[in-house]
């Protein structure tokens, strides 16, 4: 299992004030899948992403 950071992960805008949000968790949510959270340091807006990972190899 890979657990480098993309640098992708890190650039999402704010779709409030359309800033660059902070990456400011990580942690395991259901399924398997991460849950990131977001934090706009401009509005103080909270987004939280689930990071669906892929497995290798891939299954047919």
């Amino acid at each position: 299992m890979n657990d480098d950071r993309s640098p992708l992960l890190t650039l999402i805008s704010c779709i409030s004030c359309n800033r660059t949000m902070r990456l400011e968790t990580s942690y395991p949510g259901t399924e398997g899948k991460d849950i990131i959270q977001y934090r706009c340091m401009q509005c103080g807006r909270i987004e939280q992403v689930q990071l669906v990972r892929r497995r290798w190899p891939a299954e047919p």
